[in-house]
């Protein structure tokens, strides 16, 4: 067995599941679909045993997370391959790593490229210690998060981010946090946001971390800080005409770790999953997983 693939019934496009299985048709490869009783680390563990090269990952960022955290449970010399087969309602992480969103062309990257070295991001805290691969979204950006139903998502797509946040933007709530980003200490300040990026883009193709990049062995790192409706504005307006970071209320910096308190504490989405535990410090692992990418074109 080469390959196993887990895949996710509920991504947003999982009716793409039987044209997947045609591009693989031939190559040996143990199927998975994703459920609560899966344990991921105990069945990549048995493909490893049974010589498994690659492990692929077939559903949205949701799907790759959950593939990210059992990979960083394996000895580094032990860990498979990973490859990435966007079926998700936004696929962020496999865009910034310039894989095709068509299924047949997404299927023979990995099996015609060689793979490359990709950072991912721990996240350590009271009670939790997680990777993630592509944007933890902090503050407001969980409120946001906590508006996507099911139905939402299938009739907006990756629209329905922007949909969900509709309600949110009248009544942003304020934390007061403090920051140290490599040494550098930032005291007091009154946030409606914060986002530690390894991928570009988040909610749907949003660029919320226009230089990142999952190579560098850096964290991008936005503080948003609050304001006022026009501040708001301006906010928006900068992300639409790529000048996000330039505006006075973004504080950005790219680090190798964060340590992070937040009153009240600030809950986060990792790559869509919403954890409840807060986060006290981000750490960039660099070079962490071998994975197939495309070329930016």
């Amino acid at each position: 067995m080469k390959n196993i693939l887990f895949w996710n019934q509920g991504s947003g496009k999982a009716d793409r599941v039987e044209e997947l299985r045609s591009a693989l048709h031939g190559i040996p490869t143990k199927w998975v679909e994703l459920n609560r009783e899966i344990d991921l680390l105990s069945e990549i563990k048995s493909a490893l045993e049974g010589g498994c090269e690659n492990v692929i990952a077939a559903g949205g960022d949701g799907t790759v997370n959950a593939v990210v955290n059992a990979l960083m449970k394996i000895e580094e010399n032990r860990r498979p391959c990973l490859a990435i087969i966007p079926l998700g309602t936004a696929n962020d992480f496999s865009g910034t790593l310039a894989i095709p969103d068509d299924v047949k062309s997404a299927a023979e990257l990995f099996q015609t490229t060689a793979p490359s070295l990709v950072d991912m991001i721990r996240i350590s805290g009271d009670g939790v210690e997680r990777f993630y691969a592509n944007v933890a979204a902090g503050g407001n950006c969980v409120r946001v998060s906590e508006q996507l139903t099911d139905e939402l998502k299938e009739r907006w797509g990756p629209l329905s981010y922007i949909r969900g946040s509709v309600g949110i933007l009248t009544d942003m709530q304020i934390y007061r946090i403090t920051a140290e980003i490599d040494g550098e200490r930032f005291e007091d300040i009154d946030s409606w946001a914060v986002l530690v990026a390894n991928g570009r883009t988040n909610a749907g193709r949003i660029e919320v971390a226009p230089q990142a990049s999952p190579q560098d062995g850096m964290l991008d790192i936005v503080i948003i800080k609050a304001g006022d409706l026009m501040d708001m504005v301006e906010i928006v307006a900068g992300n639409l005409s790529g000048d996000f970071l330039a505006c006075e209320q973004v504080l950005f910096r790219q680090a190798k770790s964060l340590q992070l308190q937040s009153d009240p504490p600030m809950r986060f989405t990792l790559d869509g999953e919403v954890i409840d535990e807060e986060p006290v410090e981000f750490r960039v692992v660099s070079g962490a997983l071998r994975v197939y990418v495309g070329n930016p074109s």
